[in-house]
């Protein structure tokens, strides 16, 4: 066995720790306290000022874009926002790569209109871990793809798209 296949091996098996360790964290997630969860020196950043949203619901009371250093700071941000977090996504997907994950999925925002459904908004949470366990950086982003979606649609009912 060569040094480099050692080295792989050793970086590949930090990688199944590493992996393993962030998997039992996210199982655990809500027996946990933020004291447990948060590092001493966590980032959070919260993007999810949507164009074209008016109502985030409370999550939108946050504003468009924040960030906070710091853990108090960064419980009482994800205090005021987690039960509605919680209650309005669904995790469709989860990304690991060693101490990072990014959890994908899609926050439903309630209607206030009558006959009108809920809409849908596509959600990204990542979160970076430290050796300890710890979240490091958490970050929040909602995608509004509906602009997207109707400039595509206008497109092609105009007949700017041509086929290839």
């Amino acid at each position: 066995m060569s040094i480099n296949d050692t080295a792989w091996r050793m970086e590949a098996d930090d990688l199944a720790r590493a992996k393993n360790m962030v998997q039992m964290i996210l199982q655990d997630w809500d027996l946990m306290s933020w004291n447990v969860l948060l590092a001493d020196d966590v980032v959070l950043s919260l993007k999810l000022g949507a164009a074209g949203w008016d109502r985030l619901g409370d999550l939108g009371g946050v504003g468009g874009n924040l960030q906070v250093s710091g853990r108090e700071d960064a419980k009482r941000v994800l205090k005021s926002i987690y039960r509605d977090l919680k209650n309005q996504t669904s995790v469709t997907t989860e990304v690991f790569s060693g101490y990072d994950v990014a959890l994908l999925g899609n926050l439903v925002i309630p209607t206030t209109k009558e006959n009108e459904d809920d809409r849908s908004l596509p959600i990204t949470l990542y979160m970076a871990f430290n050796p300890d366990g710890k979240i490091q950086r958490l970050t929040i982003t909602a995608v509004d793809l509906y602009p997207l979606t109707d400039a595509i649609r206008s497109a092609a009912e105009t007949g700017a798209l041509q086929s290839s």
